[in-house]
């Protein structure tokens, strides 16, 4: 069976207390929890993921061991129940001097298992996990240690934060289609692209046309495409943004290489010379039926500088990926990584003109 596997939010933070692998991890998921508490947005809470795994990756030897143990494909579940409690059941973890408590449950969700709790191994001793726990489970019910409303909004935020990540590959991948047809076929291509969501969607976000333009120079040919993009949806501007931003950043991710030339109505044409790594990319989607590996590792960038914005906007940027300004009056959005990237030189400027009380942060 291929089990959800969840650590309770209350065992990471309170049970595991020693042994972590890395204790920056640990702190984090503090600080994680105390927002889950304080019923921050979805916004802080995806920001905040930034610097943990997903609960059931966390670093430490009883979690490894859960994981492994519920792992579809796996040696198996080890069905070692604990004696007495059967409201819910629950299954024993043991690893070195661990031990934990997990439950499949109904009422922990379908197809979910969860670690609950977690202690130390202290045979004879009151002290012992599987002692104590099944004393308190036994006094007062189980209720403390299941899920709760702060276990489920991280699962919430976790799945919508996977369900826009698949629907940005699909959208490349789309494109990809879209534009090896476009260059075969010498015609334009169409796009229409929904919004993500986990259920259908009548209305598409935005219309794309793909149309590329060959012609031969000094014996070299030259491929020029001309993107088209019509919105749909007026109400999440900022999805068709991020969705276009992907496309573009696949493309050709030297903002300056790209030319936005005037449309009838409301229509965008972006424009630029395609490659010939481009164009064989673009097939290789095609034939793979998925993104080529360069593309699928590379995650998203939404700039080619990394810019600096004021600190309250970046937090009211939402989970969807909402544009904010930076000090140079560019719009991004603020969910890439901006390691490694180049410091846009007029955001650095007036970054620096700030006094430290009304400082930005660095995206």
């Amino acid at each position: 069976m291929d089990y959800i596997r969840r650590v309770t939010i209350r065992c990471l933070c309170e049970d595991l207390n020693e042994d972590w692998g890395d204790v920056a991890q640990q702190r984090s998921f503090q600080t994680l929890r105390d927002l889950l508490e304080a019923d921050k947005s979805d916004s802080e809470i995806a920001r905040s993921l930034e610097s943990v795994p997903t609960v059931s990756k966390a670093d430490h030897p009883l979690v490894r061991s859960f994981s492994a143990a519920f792992e579809a494909g796996g040696s198996g579940v080890r069905r070692e129940s604990i004696s007495g409690l059967t409201d819910p059941y629950w299954w024993k973890q043991k690893v070195s001097r661990w031990r934990g408590a997990a439950t499949d449950a109904e009422t922990v969700g379908d197809g979910e298992v969860w670690l609950c709790a977690g202690g130390l191994r202290s045979v004879g001793d009151e002290r012992d996990f599987y002692k104590s726990f099944t004393h308190q489970v036994s006094l007062n019910g189980s209720s403390k240690f299941l899920p709760n409303e702060s276990d489920r909004k991280l699962q919430a935020v976790e799945e919508k934060i996977s369900r826009k990540e698949a629907w940005n590959r699909q959208v490349q991948l789309s494109a990809l289609v879209c534009l090896d047809r476009a260059y075969s076929q010498e015609s334009a291509v169409s796009l229409h692209v929904p919004g993500p969501s986990p259920t259908p969607v009548e209305e598409p976000l935005m219309h794309l046309e793909f149309a590329v333009s060959k012609e031969t120079i000094d014996g070299e040919e030259m491929a020029e495409l001309l993107l088209s993009v019509t919105s749909q949806d007026t109400s999440k501007p900022y999805l068709a943004e991020d969705a276009l931003g992907s496309i573009r950043e696949m493309v050709e991710p030297v903002v300056e290489r790209w030319r936005l030339l005037p449309g009838p109505g409301g229509m965008l044409i972006w424009s630029t010379i395609l490659s010939a790594d481009l164009i064989a990319m673009a097939k290789e989607a095609v034939e793979l039926g998925e993104l080529p590996e360069v593309v699928s590792k590379s995650g998203f960038r939404f700039a080619v500088r990394a810019h600096y914005a004021r600190a309250h906007s970046l937090v009211d940027a939402t989970v969807e990926g909402a544009p904010v300004r930076g000090l140079c009056g560019t719009w991004f959005v603020p969910t890439a990584d901006p390691s490694g990237r180049d410091i846009c030189p007029v955001c650095a400027g007036r970054y620096e003109e700030l006094d430290s009380g009304g400082r930005s942060s660095g995206q």
